[in-house]
């Protein structure tokens, strides 16, 4: 996975780009734990914990990150309803669906040794270091 990391001294902001795949996830990075490097730690912290065939759910506040068989896939809430209907779907349901959806920048599916070293990446930049 290819990144950039940049700080605005003008504005004292830091972003992160990624690419066009995976741009929900930098949203969802910046949404969901801002720009405090020690925010990150404890889904860090949870993610290098996994063995091979675990699997692991961060419901955040707009997007769902699951790791299965040590793949994630990132998808935002609303995929998971169907317009005027309050059940909620399954990932099965979603597949067919979602292939759609992701030009819209919904959902992302990355390696979790990916996301890892992305996360200790992003920490370190955070930080200073």
């Amino acid at each position: 996975m290819e990144y950039d990391f940049t700080y605005d001294r003008a504005t004292r902001q830091f972003s992160l780009k990624l690419s066009a795949e995976h741009d929900v996830l930098a949203r969802f990075l910046l949404d969901e734990f801002g720009q405090q490097a020690s925010a990150y730690q404890p889904l860090l912290s949870q993610l290098q914990a996994l063995k091979a065939y675990d699997t692991l759910r961060f419901q955040g506040k707009e997007y769902l990150l699951e790791v299965e068989h040590a793949e994630v896939t990132l998808r935002h809430n609303t995929l998971f309803y169907e317009a005027g209907d309050t059940r909620q779907q399954t990932s099965a349901e979603l597949d067919e669906e979602a292939l759609s959806l992701d030009d819209h920048g919904m959902q992302t599916q990355c390696g979790l040794e990916d996301l890892v070293k992305l996360l200790q990446a992003w920490q370190q930049f955070l930080s200073g270091g």
